[in-house]
């Protein structure tokens, strides 16, 4: 892509927006534009998190008098000229499996309650380089896999939408700070959907880019062939921020070039055919809302010149099946000495999904490896030939509550992200809309390995499209 200037924001979106709601894009140009400082953006976030959180209970350990002090010193050098790039002086989490020096890193588990690790992930400290502040770790799943249960020693997260519901798994914290404005953008892993899925129940985006676009040295493993690193925002815009400051790329500015017609027009959109319906059961795949939801989406795509291409893709009941059983698998390679040695330390959740693991066959888990790769090269040859993009709903039903997740911890949810953690492709989901109980609903998309560029233009022409805007949820 050939160079474009950086991304400005008019200074009248510090007068529109509290500063906690701002996005990412408008935050940093407005910090570029010496409009607001760091000091002033964090401090906002500081006190809703001390309003807030006892709501959402999205932290597990807040850092928020280190925060401050790193706002100071972002104000300063900003003052004096040292500009580190797009993410100096943003408020960022980081998901509680991230190691992070000097800070309890606990994976949401008893067994690690008072672990604090000498070294951070690569992830944090790069982030730190580039100028973004921690505000803290936030809730998941225990060690990514768990469930949450009433006699867990740290409380789950809870939906900002809707408090009685759950945010998603196991990235559950990261979308509940993210979609409350108690942060900017949030980290979190993706092994089978764990930032897509809360990104879909809490109305953010999600990103799972191609693996290794970001590191994953010093992050608690779940299944280490699928585990992928990536953030959780409130707009598709945001991540293309984030992937620029990183990479030192262009996308930014390309996605808020003429999106409808750069980036819609023509644009094919692979949708999988009998979507809706169980070709074994004949039971429908998807809750009505959620389908009457995506199908508008699509038609304002198709509005702005957009292509539906119906393609055929692996039945979802074999990719969930092969996607559980590897994750399953490799996750019981990673935990099976607490759950021998130590499993008082361990959630009811937890320990039932290891016991089941237990059983599971080495020559199990290579067939299910074996068709991983003839489907990474099937998907892969729909996105050459057929399609730009291939979509679907980001989440079959509404978000559930909590306490109905806490009676059924092993049940299956949001498998219509399995596939694309299987291939390895790029996916991204974003909001597509809000239900008439008031829970939002989102949608998921997958590129080509590498084409996390398409996925941010064409989730950001949605945005537009639809007209999307994150609420200022919680007052």
């Amino acid at each position: 892509m050939p160079h474009q200037p950086p991304l400005s924001m008019p200074h009248a979106t510090q007068a529109d927006t509290p500063l906690h709601a701002l996005s990412v894009a408008q935050a940093s140009a407005l910090i570029r534009q010496q409009a607001i400082t760091p000091l002033q953006l964090v401090q906002s976030c500081v006190d809703r998190i001390e309003r807030l959180d006892g709501q959402t209970q999205a932290f597990v350990t807040p850092t928020l008098e280190a925060a401050l002090q790193a706002a100071h010193q972002a104000t300063r050098e900003l003052a004096q000229g040292q500009y580190r790039g797009a993410l100096h002086g943003i408020p960022i989490a980081h998901k509680d499996v991230f190691l992070t020096q000097g800070v309890r890193t606990t994976a949401h588990s008893r067994h690690l309650r008072d672990w604090v690790p000498q070294l951070s992930a690569t992830f944090v400290t790069q982030l730190e380089k580039l100028g973004a502040i921690s505000l803290g770790k936030t809730a998941c799943h225990e060690f990514a896999f768990g469930s949450p249960a009433a006699d867990d020693l740290f409380p789950p997260a809870r939906n900002p939408w809707h408090l009685a519901h759950m945010p998603g798994s196991s990235s559950s914290g990261s979308g509940a700070a993210v979609a409350a404005g108690l942060c900017l953008a949030a980290t979190g892993t993706d092994t089978g959907g764990s930032i897509r899925h809360p990104a879909a129940a809490c109305g953010v985006v999600g990103m799972k880019p191609t693996r290794h676009a970001y590191p994953m040295s010093g992050v608690i493993a779940l299944a280490p062939s699928l585990d992928v690193a990536g953030f959780l925002t409130r707009s598709a815009l945001d991540q293309a921020v984030i992937w620029d400051a990183w990479h030192g790329s262009d996308v930014t500015a390309w996605c808020t070039a003429d999106v409808q017609r750069t980036v819609l027009q023509g644009l094919r959109v692979g949708v999988p055919v009998g979507l809706w319906q169980n070709p074994e059961t004949g039971q429908a795949t998807h809750d009505a809302p959620i389908q009457a939801c995506f199908e508008n989406a699509l038609q304002a795509l198709q509005t702005h010149g957009a292509q539906l291409v119906p393609v055929t893709l692996p039945p979802q009941s074999a990719v969930v099946q092969a996607a559980n059983t590897i994750i399953a698998y490799e996750a019981f390679q990673q935990l099976q000495h607490i759950w021998r040695a130590h499993p008082q330390d361990l959630g009811e959740g937890l320990q039932k999904k290891l016991a089941s693991a237990a059983h599971l066959s080495p020559s199990d888990y290579h067939a299910a490896r074996v068709q991983a790769d003839v489907w990474q090269q099937d998907v892969s040859a729909v996105l050459a030939g057929q399609a730009d993009v291939l979509m679907w709903p980001g989440r079959e039903a509404l978000p559930e509550t909590l306490q109905a997740l806490m009676d059924h911890p092993t049940a299956q949810r949001s498998a219509c992200n399995r596939l694309f953690s299987l291939t390895g492709h790029p996916a991204l989901t974003c909001p597509m809309g809000v239900s008439s109980e008031g829970l939002p609903m989102g949608l998921q998309m997958g590129a080509a390995l590498h084409a996390e560029a398409r996925l941010m233009q064409v989730a950001h022409a949605l945005e537009s499209a639809l007209a999307w805007r994150l609420p200022n949820l919680l007052g």
